[in-house]
């Protein structure tokens, strides 16, 4: 094994400091010297080596990445694995795809505890960029979906994941009953990355669309969907209380029925960060002008979908209150652990520190919050933007 660190390094720097599990680790990288994470190596386990190694894969730290791909086998694989799927996402012409031609077995970079034995199933996604939808296999038969993107600038969904990490930690301290479902992402360089897909997750678009055909609203086909199985409206209701705190924190932008996700399980969950931290889409800089802009939207359709049954104005509103009283521990909970947030950066920081609004009292930010969860529940935004489309739609065709 390769070593390229002296016996007389000094001895202050403390190895148990490269914490490689903080969800902020890729943010506090540059804290740490090169010799400190080389001498971190060896207490590292194989899963944790990987972290390590992507991490310092995306600011360039050259001489630790070359220190562990000399050691690490299946991360040298990894490293390998990477750079072909790179290739074969940028390259011009996409007709001809050979996942056999990566190499296995490696660590999977998003879950460094999943070893692929085969990739399968590739194909170009036919959006923007057309990133490479893939599944990897696990020596035992588990499977992943992933996606490798060219074009966009993944470390902030990385630093979105990242804080919502923290969020659910804060939630299980405090003995709070919420999630913020996630999925992994992995920023390789300034316009590329792999994602982890959620399993098994569906638009909520797909019930709207399901509901349409028949000639009704979408609150048939999500309630139906929810009672098929009883853990579903347990899962709804607890993530739902994330879904919304999580949106309104990181003021989540781009928020419509083909990013807002259910699980097979119920669970809801956002994808996509591109606009995130105040950040808007020209649509909603425009509409703006004229009406709120949310960012974590959501109709009756989620309350019909809890409760069972529909046209219950009452139930819905005594429901929507409990609910607004969970959402602001949720909230508050955030806003006692806010220093736990400060290796985003200083001004995406100071964007967190407003919009948690900590120099309030407590009485005056939860009146805010419940201003703002107002603006979230049954908004004019989405109705606008769907006629926007529609208008759009009709012109092209």
């Amino acid at each position: 094994m390769t070593r390229i660190c002296s016996e007389n390094d000094d001895d202050d720097e403390s190895t148990n400091i490269v914490n490689v599990h903080d969800p902020f680790f890729l943010w506090g990288l540059l804290e740490h010297s090169d010799r400190t994470l080389i001498r971190a190596y060896d207490t590292l386990s194989e899963p944790d080596r990987s972290r390590l190694y992507w991490s310092c894969h995306y600011y360039k730290r050259k001489a630790v990445c070359e220190y562990v791909l000399n050691n690490c086998q299946l991360v040298r694989t990894a490293d390998e694995a990477i750079r072909k799927l790179s290739e074969m996402t940028a390259a011009v012409d996409k007709d001809e795809l050979d996942l056999k031609q990566i190499s296995v077995p490696f660590m999977l970079p998003t879950s460094p505890d999943f070893i692929v034995k085969e990739l399968r199933d590739g194909s170009f996604v036919p959006s923007k960029g057309k990133p490479l939808k893939f599944t990897v296999v696990s020596e035992d038969g588990q499977t992943k979906t992933c996606i490798y993107k060219h074009g966009d600038e993944l470390l902030q969904d990385a630093l979105c994941v990242s804080v919502m990490k923290e969020m659910n930690s804060i939630f299980e301290e405090e003995s709070i009953d919420a999630e913020v479902v996630l999925y992994e992402v992995l920023p390789v360089d300034k316009t590329e990355g792999l994602i982890e897909c959620v399993e098994n997750a569906h638009p909520f678009l797909e019930f709207k669309v399901a509901d349409e055909n028949r000639n009704s609203q979408s609150t048939d086909t999500l309630k139906t969907f929810i009672e098929q199985s009883p853990s579903r409206k347990e899962n709804l209701y607890r993530t739902f209380l994330g879904f919304v705190v999580s949106g309104i924190v990181l003021e989540l932008a781009d928020r419509h029925d083909d990013n807002i996700m259910i699980t097979d399980e119920g669970k809801i969950l956002h994808i996509d960060f591109g606009c995130a931290f105040g950040q808007k889409t020209k649509l909603e800089r425009l509409l703006g002008l004229f009406m709120d802009i949310p960012s974590s939207p959501f109709s009756e359709d989620v309350f019909i979908a809890i409760i069972g049954r529909e046209n219950d104005n009452e139930v819905i509103t005594k429901l929507w209150n409990t609910m607004k009283n969970r959402m602001w521990s949720c909230f508050n909970a955030i806003r006692l652990h806010k220093n736990r947030f400060k290796p985003i950066g200083e001004d995406k920081y100071k964007h967190f520190y407003e919009h948690l609004m900590i120099d309030k009292k407590d009485d005056d930010a939860r009146q805010a919050l419940d201003t703002e969860l107002e603006k979230c529940y049954n908004n004019r935004f989405n109705a606008a933007r769907a006629f926007y489309y529609k208008i759009q739609q009709n012109i092209v065709s």
